[in-house]
């Protein structure tokens, strides 16, 4: 019952001008360029990158010196006798010239922003520390260091970069089919703003200064141009247009991008020398604000809506909802420091910010599905099956979590490789995870689908009293007045078929005098067709959405077409027993007129 989206007349008007042939050019180029931020990422969830255990803040400050390392022990920089609290002197490793080795070792370090680096292995890097209390100014030499490979991180990374790869080529698609700024903004948003990780492109780099500095340069403008993106497209949704009411804040959107874009840049000053921690926070912090915008503006904009655009609109409030959050929480917690001053707590495990990361996919596809289709099920259909599989998920993940840490230092207990979690637990926990989802689904639609349940049952009950029918009005009537009273639609209406074409019963809800009464059986329809026995079609029954909007789903259309057999079993029942009192009539006639002889 669901179809495409119409064409909207603003492709038609673009597809005639010649910059459509630009808009795709570029359209292909950015999209290149956000796949080769991501996907060499995959190299990652084989072998894994090598690390200095050493995180920075973007003033210099050692936040950490341990991660992505077991222990102190592991880390190239704790035994190098780099400890917490020390101080990187920027200005002394600034980025001039950028021949110089210095500025090898601050992009190395840094990359433009503080927090976790990965470098290519054999890395070596040359840091001036300041001196700190009885501790005087100091350059230490530390070769990088390949952590242990892990399994259930990097099931989780590859998880990662396949949903951010699907979520740009999505995004990539919508523009290609409709060349408009509602689909651009959106486009814009997720190739930046994805699950993906780029800490293996920027490993690839970091041995060219000069690339490094352009892939900054282009960083804070993808990263303006998403915020940006997402408001356009909040402001435009769903049909590529605007209320007069929200015009002040799109002339205002040039002036907003400059400021952020110049604030993106300044963050990176960091390589020159300059402190640049509280710019970044700041930034952070903007950047949450125009979030929260975002969600202002589309709840404010469903005020005005049709009930049926109003559902699209909740689908994408509710992927905004989901995955946002998720979003901001995973980039705190990947940030130098912000997390903990935020929340008080530590920095999660690498494990849950890839979990983070891969919940902002459901907003993608909660967009991407708003976008695609005219009219959408009620969203609290995946939101109800989407909430058992992460409870489930969180229900099994989390143990095993601590059963693999705790195998990792008791090898000798149980000597269980590390690729086994990749190729044998990880299998096997989607398995796991399947079986319980279909059980635990089940069991939330009786608890908290009791209508739709109420409305099998009502229906199964409709379908055992068409058996009993005594006339073709009747079935017509069964068809239309239970289906359109259990599930709430907003019309019905049944096409039999008489002399070879398809025509309007007299039973119907939610039609007009003046519709159509005949169908053209060479187009397709949406609809139900009533079968007979031999597969022939005896009728068409239409149905329109609920009356809230949304469309019928799955096991809504199952359930009709379950009624429809019944239909068509009650129909040729009918039929039947009309040809026999015909023949017992006709029998009676001739017996009477050869009497009469």
């Amino acid at each position: 019952m669901e179809g495409a989206v119409p064409t909207d007349r603003n492709v038609v008007a673009v597809s005639d001008e010649p910059s459509l042939v630009f808009q795709r050019m570029l359209l292909v180029v950015l999209t290149a360029w956000a796949l080769a931020n991501i996907m060499p990422g995959f190299y990652r969830v084989v072998q894994p990158l090598a690390s200095f255990g050493l995180s920075i803040d973007n003033d210099g400050l050692v936040i950490d010196n341990v991660t992505p390392f077991q222990s102190e022990l592991e880390s190239p920089s704790a035994k190098a006798g780099v400890v917490r609290g020390d101080r990187v002197d920027l200005r002394a490793m600034r980025c001039v010239p950028m021949s110089s080795t210095a500025c090898y070792d601050i992009l190395a370090l840094i990359g433009g922003l503080g927090g976790l680096h990965y470098v290519l292995p054999g890395s070596r890097l040359k840091i001036s520390f300041l001196a700190r209390g009885d501790m005087p100014a100091r350059t230490l030499t530390i070769d990088a260091a390949r952590p242990p490979w892990n399994g259930l991180e990097s099931l989780v990374l590859l998880a990662d970069t396949l949903v951010g790869v699907a979520v740009v080529l999505t995004a990539s698609v919508l523009v290609w089919q409709r060349p408009i700024a509602m689909t651009w903004g959106f486009f814009l948003f997720v190739i930046w703003f994805n699950p993906g990780q780029s800490y293996t492109f920027y490993a690839l780099i970091t041995a060219w200064p000069l690339a490094v500095l352009v892939q900054e340069v282009a960083e804070a403008t993808a990263q303006t141009a998403a915020l940006i993106g997402l408001i356009v497209f909040a402001l435009r949704f769903p049909h590529n247009s605007m209320e007069p009411g929200w015009r002040p804040l799109e002339r205002a959107l040039p002036a907003i991008a400059a400021g952020f874009f110049a604030l993106n840049l300044l963050t990176f000053a960091n390589v020159f020398g300059f402190g640049t921690e509280t710019l970044t926070r700041i930034s952070y912090y903007v950047s949450f604000a125009l979030n929260a915008l975002v969600l202002l503006i589309l709840i404010r904009r469903r005020r005005l809506l049709s009930p049926q655009d109003d559902q699209r609109m909740l689908w994408v409030i509710a992927g905004c909802a989901i995955g946002l959050p998720a979003f901001i929480i995973a980039e705190l917690a990947q940030s130098a420091g912000l997390f903990q001053d935020v929340f008080g707590i530590s920095e999660p495990p690498q494990i849950i910010i890839g979990l983070l990361y891969l919940l902002y996919g459901v907003l993608a596809w909660f967009v991407s599905e708003a976008i695609r289709r005219p009219r959408v099920i009620s969203v609290t259909v995946p939101l109800r099956h989407g909430t058992v599989m992460a409870v489930l998920t969180l229900l099994i993940a989390v143990p095993i979590f601590y059963l693999h840490e705790w195998l990792a230092h008791n090898k000798d207990i149980v000597p269980l490789p590390e690729w086994a979690w990749l190729l044998i637990v990880g299998p096997l926990i989607i398995f796991v995870l399947h079986q319980l989802h279909e059980g635990a689904v089940h069991a939330a639609d009786h608890l908290f689908s009791r209508r739709y349940h109420r409305a099998q049952y009502c229906l199964k009950y409709t379908g055992d009293a068409l058996r009993s029918a005594q006339s073709a009005d009747e079935i017509d009537r069964y068809l239309i007045a239970g289906p359109c009273e259990l599930l709430s639609l907003a019309s019905g209406a049944v096409f039999r078929r008489f002399d070879g074409a398809f025509r309007r019963c007299a039973s119907t809800a939610g039609w007009q005098d003046a519709d159509v009464k005949e169908l053209d059986v060479e187009r397709p329809s949406l609809a139900v067709p009533v079968r007979g026995g031999s597969g022939a079609s005896l009728a068409i029954a239409l149905y329109g959405p609920h009356q809230v909007g949304t469309d019928l789903d799955a096991d809504e259309c199952t359930m009709l077409g379950s009624l429809a057999d019944c239909a068509g079993a009650a129909y040729e029942r009918v039929e039947i027993e009309a040809l026999r009192h015909e023949v017992a009539e006709l029998r009676s006639r001739l017996a009477a007129a050869a009497t009469t002889q």
